[in-house]
């Protein structure tokens, strides 16, 4: 999934990827770095880290200058609005400033709970910053979007200066897909209800728990500790109900090291197992 979306990338300029995160401003999205250690550790070293993510990630409090939670699934319109936002002053093609003209800026923003306020703070240290970074993760990979994200990327690419972190930089390929027109920015799907997360996990044991905040116990209707059936549109995980205090929101983990090829966040049946 990975190096597919990778092929998607410009491949133009081997100097866009890097493996190194050492930059005035990083811009981190589509994962949480506390299951990357590898990652999370990097950021660290960087004074100006903006995190936008659908899921708040406690170890990002003390690195991060921005946190902020979009909805889930609005990946491709933060992307847009964002980069309508922060290249306002590039001299873009005529296709890029039609696609930005007919973007409607103010559905997406109320719909990703990604505000114009938030989206001003961030143009304002991007302004600041020499060397913009991208830190993209897993959550783009397999995004039923995924080749109008890449599009949209390409375009921090292109006008913004934006490197593009990659553990293994080798694996940018020549482009795969020739069609490479921005679309418009389809419409939002809801994730109303018990949304799970599967993400990497942190210990073998984890796999068998489904870790959730207070306020998704109370949309779940489970406590602590209850044994459960986690129910997706692709199967069904029989998990132990772990209370996170710490987290917030109405999405939980799902710890999984075998994630399938369908998008990570999906709306969950959860069901107590009869003893």
């Amino acid at each position: 999934m990975r190096e597919s979306f990778l092929s998607l990338l410009d491949s133009g300029d081997k100097d866009t990827y890097t493996d190194t995160i050492n930059s005035d401003f990083v811009l981190v999205m589509g994962f949480m770095p506390s299951r990357q250690k590898s990652i999370l550790k990097r950021l660290r070293e960087n004074r100006s880290v903006v995190y936008l993510s659908a899921i708040e990630d406690k170890n990002m409090i003390s690195i991060a200058q921005i946190q902020s939670r979009y909805e889930a699934g609005s990946e491709e319109g933060v992307l847009a609005i964002m980069a309508k936002e922060l290249l306002s002053n590039s001299n873009v093609d005529t296709k890029t400033k039609d696609f930005f003209d007919n973007l409607d800026d103010g559905y997406i923003s109320a719909e990703s709970n990604i505000g114009e306020e938030e989206l001003g703070e961030i143009d304002k240290i991007y302004k600041k910053s020499t060397k913009p970074m991208l830190v993209l993760g897993y959550d783009f990979y397999n995004h039923p979007r995924r080749k109008n994200i890449a599009n949209i990327i390409n375009l921090f690419i292109k006008y913004g200066n934006f490197k593009v972190f990659v553990q293994n930089s080798e694996d940018i390929l020549e482009r795969s897909d020739t069609d490479q027109e921005l679309q418009e920015v389809a419409q939002l799907d809801s994730f109303d209800g018990s949304v799970v997360y599967t993400c990497p996990p942190l210990n073998r044991d984890e796999e068998e728990l489904l870790i959730g905040s207070q306020q998704f116990a109370l949309v779940a209707k489970v406590k602590d500790d209850d044994d459960i059936f986690v129910i997706t549109e692709n199967g069904e995980y029989r998990r132990k109900f772990m209370l996170d205090k710490e987290l917030k929101g109405t999405i939980a983990l799902l710890p999984s090291a075998n994630g399938d090829e369908s998008y990570y966040y999906k709306i969950a049946k959860i069901i107590k197992r009869e003893n």
